[in-house]
Protein backbone atom coordinates (compact mmCIF):
# COMPACT_ATOMS: atom_id res chain seq x y z
CA UNK A 1 0.00 0.00 0.00
CA UNK A 2 2.88 2.31 -0.84
CA UNK A 3 1.05 4.37 -3.49
CA UNK A 4 -0.54 7.49 -2.07
CA UNK A 5 -3.16 10.00 -3.15
CA UNK A 6 -5.29 12.59 -1.35
CA UNK A 7 -8.68 12.28 0.29
CA UNK A 8 -10.17 14.36 -2.53
CA UNK A 9 -9.96 11.31 -4.82
CA UNK A 10 -12.54 9.53 -2.69
CA UNK A 11 -14.64 12.15 -0.92
CA UNK A 12 -16.18 15.61 -0.84
CA UNK A 13 -17.15 17.65 2.22
CA UNK A 14 -20.62 19.07 2.86
CA UNK A 15 -20.64 21.95 5.33
CA UNK A 16 -23.33 22.37 7.96
CA UNK A 17 -26.32 24.67 7.75
CA UNK A 18 -26.05 28.11 9.35
CA UNK A 19 -28.92 27.90 11.84
CA UNK A 20 -29.68 31.08 13.77
CA UNK A 21 -29.95 31.30 17.55
CA UNK A 22 -33.61 32.24 17.17
CA UNK A 23 -34.23 28.91 15.43
CA UNK A 24 -33.35 26.85 18.48
CA UNK A 25 -35.84 25.26 20.86
CA UNK A 26 -35.16 23.72 24.28
CA UNK A 27 -36.87 20.44 23.41
CA UNK A 28 -38.39 18.64 20.49
CA UNK A 29 -37.89 15.83 17.98
CA UNK A 30 -35.31 17.35 15.64
CA UNK A 31 -31.85 17.94 17.14
CA UNK A 32 -29.12 20.23 15.88
CA UNK A 33 -25.57 18.97 16.27
CA UNK A 34 -22.88 21.52 17.06
CA UNK A 35 -19.12 21.04 17.13
CA UNK A 36 -19.19 20.25 20.88
CA UNK A 37 -21.39 17.21 20.13
CA UNK A 38 -18.79 15.62 17.84
CA UNK A 39 -16.57 13.50 20.06
CA UNK A 40 -13.83 11.03 19.17
CA UNK A 41 -15.73 8.24 17.43
CA UNK A 42 -19.22 9.00 18.71
CA UNK A 43 -21.83 11.76 18.95
CA UNK A 44 -22.72 13.16 22.37
CA UNK A 45 -26.43 13.99 22.41
CA UNK A 46 -26.51 15.12 26.03
CA UNK A 47 -26.57 18.86 25.24
CA UNK A 48 -28.33 19.67 21.97
CA UNK A 49 -30.75 22.31 20.79
CA UNK A 50 -33.81 21.52 18.66
CA UNK A 51 -35.62 22.95 15.65
CA UNK A 52 -39.27 22.75 14.65
CA UNK A 53 -40.70 20.47 11.95
CA UNK A 54 -41.03 23.24 9.38
CA UNK A 55 -37.34 24.14 9.56
CA UNK A 56 -36.37 20.48 9.61
CA UNK A 57 -38.16 20.02 6.28
CA UNK A 58 -36.48 23.11 4.84
CA UNK A 59 -33.02 21.89 5.88
CA UNK A 60 -33.53 18.16 5.20
CA UNK A 61 -30.36 18.07 3.08
CA UNK A 62 -28.38 18.57 6.32
CA UNK A 63 -30.06 15.70 8.20
CA UNK A 64 -27.68 12.90 9.13
CA UNK A 65 -28.30 9.19 8.63
CA UNK A 66 -26.66 6.02 9.99
CA UNK A 67 -23.05 5.55 8.90
CA UNK A 68 -22.58 9.25 8.04
CA UNK A 69 -19.09 10.49 8.89
CA UNK A 70 -18.95 13.87 10.65
CA UNK A 71 -15.90 16.03 11.40
CA UNK A 72 -15.49 19.09 13.63
CA UNK A 73 -14.06 21.95 11.56
CA UNK A 74 -13.52 24.23 14.56
CA UNK A 75 -11.84 23.31 17.81
CA UNK A 76 -8.67 23.65 19.79
CA UNK A 77 -5.03 23.05 19.07
CA UNK A 78 -2.81 20.55 20.92
CA UNK A 79 -3.05 22.57 24.16
CA UNK A 80 -6.60 21.24 24.76
CA UNK A 81 -6.73 17.61 23.56
CA UNK A 82 -10.34 17.00 24.55
CA UNK A 83 -11.66 19.55 22.03
CA UNK A 84 -9.17 19.14 19.18
CA UNK A 85 -10.17 20.34 15.74
CA UNK A 86 -10.80 17.50 13.30
CA UNK A 87 -12.60 15.14 15.69
CA UNK A 88 -14.39 12.45 13.69
CA UNK A 89 -17.60 10.60 14.60
CA UNK A 90 -19.78 8.07 12.82
CA UNK A 91 -23.57 8.15 13.17
CA UNK A 92 -24.84 4.91 14.68
CA UNK A 93 -28.07 3.00 14.17
CA UNK A 94 -31.21 4.13 16.02
CA UNK A 95 -29.73 7.51 16.99
CA UNK A 96 -31.91 10.64 17.33
CA UNK A 97 -33.01 12.56 14.22
CA UNK A 98 -30.34 15.23 13.85
CA UNK A 99 -29.11 18.00 11.57
CA UNK A 100 -25.60 19.44 11.28
CA UNK A 101 -24.90 23.04 12.20
CA UNK A 102 -22.19 25.16 10.60
CA UNK A 103 -18.57 24.18 11.28
CA UNK A 104 -19.48 20.50 11.14
CA UNK A 105 -18.54 18.75 7.94
CA UNK A 106 -20.20 15.64 6.51
CA UNK A 107 -17.79 13.45 4.56
CA UNK A 108 -19.47 12.29 1.33
CA UNK A 109 -17.75 9.14 0.07
CA UNK A 110 -17.83 8.08 -3.60
CA UNK A 111 -18.04 4.50 -4.85
CA UNK A 112 -14.28 4.07 -5.35
CA UNK A 113 -13.72 3.13 -1.73
CA UNK A 114 -15.59 1.65 1.22
CA UNK A 115 -17.07 4.39 3.48
CA UNK A 116 -16.02 2.61 6.68
CA UNK A 117 -12.40 2.57 5.48
CA UNK A 118 -12.57 6.38 5.25
CA UNK A 119 -14.05 6.60 8.74
CA UNK A 120 -11.26 4.53 10.26
CA UNK A 121 -8.63 6.38 8.26
CA UNK A 122 -9.86 9.75 9.52
CA UNK A 123 -10.06 8.38 13.08
CA UNK A 124 -6.41 7.46 13.34
CA UNK A 125 -4.00 9.64 15.31
CA UNK A 126 -1.92 10.58 12.26
CA UNK A 127 -4.95 12.14 10.55
CA UNK A 128 -5.85 14.05 13.72
CA UNK A 129 -2.32 15.44 13.93
CA UNK A 130 -2.45 16.50 10.28
CA UNK A 131 -5.63 18.53 10.81
CA UNK A 132 -4.26 20.19 13.96
CA UNK A 133 -0.93 21.04 12.28
CA UNK A 134 -2.66 22.51 9.23
CA UNK A 135 -5.32 24.51 11.06
CA UNK A 136 -5.51 28.29 11.25
CA UNK A 137 -6.64 30.64 13.98
CA UNK A 138 -5.71 31.75 17.48
CA UNK A 139 -4.23 29.86 20.39
CA UNK A 140 -7.70 29.16 21.82
CA UNK A 141 -9.64 28.37 18.65
CA UNK A 142 -8.49 26.98 15.33
CA UNK A 143 -10.26 26.06 12.12
CA UNK A 144 -9.89 23.75 9.16
CA UNK A 145 -11.72 24.03 5.85
CA UNK A 146 -12.84 21.53 3.24
CA UNK A 147 -9.63 21.96 1.25
CA UNK A 148 -7.53 21.07 4.31
CA UNK A 149 -9.57 17.95 4.91
CA UNK A 150 -9.42 16.87 1.27
CA UNK A 151 -5.67 17.44 1.08
CA UNK A 152 -5.01 14.69 3.63
CA UNK A 153 -2.65 12.12 2.15
CA UNK A 154 -4.23 8.65 2.04
CA UNK A 155 -3.35 5.25 0.58
CA UNK A 156 -4.40 4.62 -3.00
CA UNK A 157 -6.36 1.44 -2.59
CA UNK A 158 -9.00 -0.63 -4.38
CA UNK A 159 -12.57 -0.83 -3.13
CA UNK A 160 -12.20 -4.56 -2.37
CA UNK A 161 -9.05 -4.07 -0.32
CA UNK A 162 -10.56 -1.14 1.55
CA UNK A 163 -13.60 -3.28 2.34
CA UNK A 164 -11.45 -6.11 3.73
CA UNK A 165 -9.73 -3.69 6.12
CA UNK A 166 -13.01 -2.02 7.10
CA UNK A 167 -14.62 -5.41 7.73
CA UNK A 168 -11.86 -6.41 10.17
CA UNK A 169 -12.18 -3.18 12.12
CA UNK A 170 -15.97 -3.29 12.00
CA UNK A 171 -15.90 -6.73 13.63
CA UNK A 172 -14.55 -5.07 16.77
CA UNK A 173 -17.13 -2.28 16.68
CA UNK A 174 -19.97 -4.73 16.06
CA UNK A 175 -18.92 -6.84 19.04
CA UNK A 176 -18.70 -3.70 21.16
CA UNK A 177 -22.20 -2.72 19.99
CA UNK A 178 -23.55 -6.22 20.79
CA UNK A 179 -22.11 -6.06 24.32
CA UNK A 180 -23.64 -2.61 24.71
CA UNK A 181 -27.06 -3.89 23.65
CA UNK A 182 -26.76 -6.83 26.07
CA UNK A 183 -25.93 -4.37 28.84
CA UNK A 184 -28.96 -2.26 28.00
CA UNK A 185 -31.18 -5.35 28.24
CA UNK A 186 -29.61 -6.39 31.53
CA UNK A 187 -30.14 -2.94 33.03
CA UNK A 188 -33.76 -2.94 31.84
CA UNK A 189 -34.25 -6.20 33.75
CA UNK A 190 -32.88 -4.58 36.92
CA UNK A 191 -35.07 -1.53 36.36
CA UNK A 192 -38.16 -3.73 35.93
CA UNK A 193 -37.52 -5.50 39.24
CA UNK A 194 -36.94 -2.16 40.98
CA UNK A 195 -40.16 -0.67 39.57
CA UNK A 196 -42.25 -3.70 40.49
CA UNK A 197 -40.93 -3.90 44.05
CA UNK A 198 -40.31 -0.29 45.05
CA UNK A 199 -42.48 1.90 42.81
CA UNK A 200 -45.60 -0.16 42.04
CA UNK A 201 -45.29 -2.24 45.27
CA UNK A 202 -46.58 -5.31 43.40
CA UNK A 203 -45.67 -7.95 46.02
CA UNK A 204 -47.22 -5.89 48.83
CA UNK A 205 -50.38 -5.24 46.81
CA UNK A 206 -50.68 -8.96 46.01
CA UNK A 207 -50.56 -9.83 49.72
CA UNK A 208 -52.87 -7.03 50.80
CA UNK A 209 -55.46 -7.89 48.12
CA UNK A 210 -55.38 -11.58 49.05
CA UNK A 211 -55.95 -10.83 52.75
CA UNK A 212 -58.70 -8.33 51.92
CA UNK A 213 -60.48 -11.13 50.05
CA UNK A 214 -60.42 -13.26 53.21
CA UNK A 215 -57.61 -15.54 52.11
CA UNK A 216 -55.09 -17.01 54.53
CA UNK A 217 -51.58 -15.74 55.17
CA UNK A 218 -50.22 -18.74 53.27
CA UNK A 219 -52.39 -17.86 50.28
CA UNK A 220 -51.21 -14.24 50.52
CA UNK A 221 -47.60 -15.40 50.44
CA UNK A 222 -48.40 -17.55 47.40
CA UNK A 223 -49.92 -14.52 45.65
CA UNK A 224 -46.73 -12.55 46.26
CA UNK A 225 -44.64 -15.45 44.94
CA UNK A 226 -46.71 -15.44 41.75
CA UNK A 227 -46.14 -11.72 41.23
CA UNK A 228 -42.41 -11.93 41.93
CA UNK A 229 -41.76 -14.99 39.75
CA UNK A 230 -44.40 -14.57 37.04
CA UNK A 231 -45.47 -18.19 37.58
CA UNK A 232 -48.91 -19.74 38.00
CA UNK A 233 -49.85 -21.68 41.20
CA UNK A 234 -49.39 -24.94 39.25
CA UNK A 235 -45.93 -23.88 38.08
CA UNK A 236 -44.98 -22.94 41.64
CA UNK A 237 -46.09 -26.36 42.88
CA UNK A 238 -43.93 -28.00 40.21
CA UNK A 239 -41.01 -25.74 41.16
CA UNK A 240 -41.29 -26.76 44.82
CA UNK A 241 -40.91 -30.40 43.77
CA UNK A 242 -38.26 -30.13 41.03
CA UNK A 243 -36.16 -27.29 42.44
CA UNK A 244 -36.88 -27.01 46.17
CA UNK A 245 -33.92 -24.69 46.77
CA UNK A 246 -35.20 -22.18 44.21
CA UNK A 247 -38.69 -22.42 45.67
CA UNK A 248 -37.38 -21.82 49.20
CA UNK A 249 -35.48 -18.75 47.96
CA UNK A 250 -38.64 -17.41 46.28
CA UNK A 251 -40.64 -17.96 49.46
CA UNK A 252 -38.01 -16.06 51.46
CA UNK A 253 -38.22 -13.12 49.04
CA UNK A 254 -42.02 -13.03 49.35
CA UNK A 255 -41.88 -13.13 53.16
CA UNK A 256 -39.64 -10.06 53.19
CA UNK A 257 -42.47 -7.85 51.92
CA UNK A 258 -45.11 -6.40 54.28
CA UNK A 259 -48.77 -7.35 53.98
CA UNK A 260 -50.26 -3.87 54.32
CA UNK A 261 -49.74 -0.16 53.75
CA UNK A 262 -49.56 2.84 56.03
CA UNK A 263 -49.77 6.57 55.33
CA UNK A 264 -46.63 8.70 55.67
CA UNK A 265 -46.79 12.41 54.79
CA UNK A 266 -49.88 11.83 52.67
CA UNK A 267 -48.47 8.84 50.76
CA UNK A 268 -49.43 5.19 51.05
CA UNK A 269 -46.25 3.14 51.53
CA UNK A 270 -45.63 -0.45 52.67
CA UNK A 271 -45.79 -0.74 56.45
CA UNK A 272 -42.38 -0.57 58.07
CA UNK A 273 -40.81 1.33 55.18
CA UNK A 274 -40.05 5.01 55.57
CA UNK A 275 -38.54 8.16 54.13
CA UNK A 276 -35.02 9.28 54.99
CA UNK A 277 -32.99 12.22 53.79
CA UNK A 278 -30.21 11.51 51.34
CA UNK A 279 -27.76 13.16 53.73
CA UNK A 280 -28.59 10.71 56.51
CA UNK A 281 -28.03 7.72 54.22
CA UNK A 282 -25.21 8.63 51.92
CA UNK A 283 -21.84 10.35 51.94
CA UNK A 284 -22.23 12.91 49.12
CA UNK A 285 -18.92 14.23 47.78
CA UNK A 286 -17.63 16.24 44.83
CA UNK A 287 -14.38 17.60 43.42
CA UNK A 288 -14.50 20.89 45.31
CA UNK A 289 -14.88 19.05 48.63
CA UNK A 290 -11.08 18.79 48.49
CA UNK A 291 -10.46 22.54 48.72
CA UNK A 292 -10.97 25.96 47.15
CA UNK A 293 -10.63 26.47 43.42
CA UNK A 294 -7.31 28.20 44.00
CA UNK A 295 -6.00 25.29 46.08
CA UNK A 296 -7.23 22.78 43.53
CA UNK A 297 -5.54 24.67 40.71
CA UNK A 298 -2.30 24.72 42.66
CA UNK A 299 -2.33 21.02 43.54
CA UNK A 300 -4.03 19.29 40.62
CA UNK A 301 -2.82 19.16 37.02
CA UNK A 302 -4.79 17.15 34.49
CA UNK A 303 -2.65 14.98 32.24
CA UNK A 304 -3.40 13.59 28.77
CA UNK A 305 -0.96 10.69 29.08
CA UNK A 306 -1.63 7.75 31.44
CA UNK A 307 -0.51 8.41 35.01
CA UNK A 308 -1.36 7.16 38.50
CA UNK A 309 -5.16 7.65 38.52
CA UNK A 310 -8.04 8.36 36.14
CA UNK A 311 -9.77 11.69 36.57
CA UNK A 312 -13.38 10.58 35.99
CA UNK A 313 -15.59 12.97 34.02
CA UNK A 314 -19.21 12.49 33.00
CA UNK A 315 -18.15 12.54 29.32
CA UNK A 316 -16.04 9.41 29.92
CA UNK A 317 -19.15 7.31 30.50
CA UNK A 318 -20.40 8.08 26.98
CA UNK A 319 -17.19 6.74 25.41
CA UNK A 320 -16.94 3.69 27.66
CA UNK A 321 -13.69 5.09 29.06
CA UNK A 322 -11.96 4.29 25.76
CA UNK A 323 -11.27 7.83 24.45
CA UNK A 324 -9.81 11.12 25.66
CA UNK A 325 -9.19 10.06 29.27
CA UNK A 326 -7.58 12.47 31.71
CA UNK A 327 -5.25 11.46 34.53
CA UNK A 328 -3.65 12.82 37.70
CA UNK A 329 -0.35 11.86 39.31
CA UNK A 330 0.04 10.28 42.75
CA UNK A 331 0.48 13.63 44.49
CA UNK A 332 -2.74 15.05 43.03
CA UNK A 333 -4.59 11.79 43.75
CA UNK A 334 -3.57 11.95 47.41
CA UNK A 335 -4.68 15.58 47.57
CA UNK A 336 -8.09 14.60 46.14
CA UNK A 337 -8.67 12.00 48.86
CA UNK A 338 -12.26 13.08 49.56
CA UNK A 339 -13.39 12.34 46.00
CA UNK A 340 -11.55 9.06 45.48
CA UNK A 341 -13.69 6.41 43.75
CA UNK A 342 -13.39 2.65 44.19
CA UNK A 343 -16.26 1.58 41.92
CA UNK A 344 -20.07 1.29 42.23
CA UNK A 345 -20.54 4.84 43.48
CA UNK A 346 -23.53 6.62 41.95
CA UNK A 347 -22.35 9.59 39.88
CA UNK A 348 -24.82 12.40 39.10
CA UNK A 349 -24.06 15.38 36.89
CA UNK A 350 -24.97 18.56 38.79
CA UNK A 351 -23.85 21.22 36.29
CA UNK A 352 -24.73 21.43 32.60
CA UNK A 353 -26.31 18.07 31.71
CA UNK A 354 -27.98 18.06 35.12
CA UNK A 355 -29.48 14.88 36.51
CA UNK A 356 -27.71 12.38 34.27
CA UNK A 357 -26.89 9.36 36.42
CA UNK A 358 -23.98 6.93 36.04
CA UNK A 359 -22.36 4.05 37.91
CA UNK A 360 -18.71 4.48 38.78
CA UNK A 361 -16.70 1.82 36.89
CA UNK A 362 -15.29 -1.07 38.89
CA UNK A 363 -13.55 -2.61 35.88
CA UNK A 364 -10.81 -0.14 34.91
CA UNK A 365 -8.13 -1.73 37.06
CA UNK A 366 -6.54 1.49 38.30
CA UNK A 367 -7.22 4.23 40.89
CA UNK A 368 -9.89 6.82 40.13
CA UNK A 369 -10.92 10.23 41.42
CA UNK A 370 -14.07 12.21 40.63
CA UNK A 371 -13.87 15.17 38.25
CA UNK A 372 -15.76 18.45 38.38
CA UNK A 373 -19.46 19.14 37.65
CA UNK A 374 -20.69 15.96 39.32
CA UNK A 375 -21.38 14.46 42.73
CA UNK A 376 -20.64 10.94 43.95
CA UNK A 377 -22.94 9.04 46.30
CA UNK A 378 -20.97 6.70 48.54
CA UNK A 379 -23.08 3.99 50.14
CA UNK A 380 -21.68 0.55 49.41
CA UNK A 381 -24.50 -1.35 51.18
CA UNK A 382 -27.26 -0.35 48.72
CA UNK A 383 -25.47 1.06 45.64
CA UNK A 384 -27.79 -0.54 43.09
CA UNK A 385 -30.95 0.55 44.90
CA UNK A 386 -29.67 4.14 44.89
CA UNK A 387 -28.64 4.02 41.24
CA UNK A 388 -31.97 2.60 40.10
CA UNK A 389 -33.86 5.08 42.26
CA UNK A 390 -32.15 8.12 40.77
CA UNK A 391 -32.59 6.96 37.16
CA UNK A 392 -36.27 6.26 37.85
CA UNK A 393 -39.02 8.77 37.10
CA UNK A 394 -39.41 9.58 40.82
CA UNK A 395 -35.66 10.03 41.28
CA UNK A 396 -35.44 12.33 38.29
CA UNK A 397 -38.41 14.32 39.58
CA UNK A 398 -36.64 14.76 42.91
CA UNK A 399 -33.51 16.05 41.19
CA UNK A 400 -35.54 18.40 38.97
CA UNK A 401 -37.11 19.94 42.09
CA UNK A 402 -33.75 21.34 43.25
CA UNK A 403 -32.36 22.55 39.91
CA UNK A 404 -31.64 26.26 39.64
CA UNK A 405 -30.20 28.57 37.00
CA UNK A 406 -31.23 29.67 33.52
CA UNK A 407 -28.13 30.11 31.37
CA UNK A 408 -26.57 27.07 33.08
CA UNK A 409 -28.64 24.57 35.03
CA UNK A 410 -27.22 23.20 38.28
CA UNK A 411 -27.97 21.99 41.79
CA UNK A 412 -25.90 22.05 44.96
CA UNK A 413 -24.95 19.34 47.45
CA UNK A 414 -26.86 20.94 50.34
CA UNK A 415 -30.20 20.80 48.52
CA UNK A 416 -29.46 17.31 47.24
CA UNK A 417 -28.74 16.03 50.76
CA UNK A 418 -32.15 17.32 51.86
CA UNK A 419 -34.04 15.17 49.34
CA UNK A 420 -36.15 12.40 50.87
CA UNK A 421 -35.93 8.85 49.56
CA UNK A 422 -38.14 5.85 50.38
CA UNK A 423 -36.14 3.15 52.14
CA UNK A 424 -37.60 -0.39 52.46
CA UNK A 425 -36.89 -2.64 55.40
CA UNK A 426 -33.37 -4.06 55.68
CA UNK A 427 -34.39 -7.60 54.71
CA UNK A 428 -36.00 -6.52 51.44
CA UNK A 429 -33.08 -4.24 50.60
CA UNK A 430 -30.57 -6.98 51.29
CA UNK A 431 -32.44 -9.47 49.09
CA UNK A 432 -32.78 -6.91 46.29
CA UNK A 433 -29.05 -6.12 46.28
CA UNK A 434 -28.28 -9.86 46.25
CA UNK A 435 -30.54 -10.42 43.23
CA UNK A 436 -29.41 -7.48 41.06
CA UNK A 437 -25.72 -7.61 41.95
CA UNK A 438 -24.97 -10.45 39.46
CA UNK A 439 -26.77 -8.44 36.77
CA UNK A 440 -24.50 -5.45 37.29
CA UNK A 441 -21.43 -7.68 37.60
CA UNK A 442 -22.18 -9.03 34.12
CA UNK A 443 -22.64 -5.48 32.84
CA UNK A 444 -19.22 -4.57 34.26
CA UNK A 445 -17.60 -7.61 32.63
CA UNK A 446 -19.03 -6.58 29.27
CA UNK A 447 -17.77 -3.04 29.78
CA UNK A 448 -14.31 -4.42 30.47
CA UNK A 449 -14.52 -6.56 27.31
CA UNK A 450 -15.49 -3.48 25.31
CA UNK A 451 -12.52 -1.56 26.66
CA UNK A 452 -10.13 -4.37 25.64
CA UNK A 453 -11.76 -4.65 22.21
CA UNK A 454 -11.32 -0.89 21.72
CA UNK A 455 -7.66 -1.12 22.67
CA UNK A 456 -7.01 -3.99 20.23
CA UNK A 457 -8.90 -2.21 17.44
CA UNK A 458 -6.95 1.00 17.98
CA UNK A 459 -3.68 -0.97 17.97
CA UNK A 460 -4.55 -2.68 14.67
CA UNK A 461 -5.94 0.48 13.04
CA UNK A 462 -2.69 2.17 11.87
CA UNK A 463 -1.07 -1.17 10.99
CA UNK A 464 -3.93 -2.15 8.71
CA UNK A 465 -4.27 1.27 7.14
CA UNK A 466 -0.53 1.56 6.46
CA UNK A 467 -0.23 -1.94 5.01
CA UNK A 468 1.94 -3.24 7.86
CA UNK A 469 -0.53 -6.14 8.21
CA UNK A 470 -1.66 -8.12 5.19
CA UNK A 471 -5.43 -8.52 4.87
CA UNK A 472 -6.65 -11.91 3.71
CA UNK A 473 -10.22 -12.94 3.02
Amino acid sequence: MSRMTTLSEYTTVQGGYAYKSADFLKSGKFRVLKIKNIRFGYIDYSETDFIDEKLSEKTKDWMVKPKDILISMTGSGPNAPASLVGRVARVGRNEPISFINQRIGKIIVNDKIHPDFIYYLLSQKASQEYFVNNSTGSANQVNINANTILSLEVPKISFDESKKIADILNCFDEKIQLNTQINQTLEQIAQAIFKSWFVDFDPVLAKADALAQGKTQAEAELAAQQIISGKTPEELTALSQTHPDQYAELAEIARAFPCEFEEIDGFEVPRGWGYQTVGSLINVVDYVANGSFATLKENVTLLSEPSYAIYVRTTDFNSGFSKELRYVDKSAYDFLEKSVLIGNEVIISNVGDVGTVFRSPSWLGMPMTLGSNAIALKNYDIPHYLYLHFISYKGQQDISSIITGSAQLKFNKTNFRSLQILIPNNKTLSIFEKIVNPIFERIDKNMNKNLKLSEIRDLLLPKLLNGDLICQQ
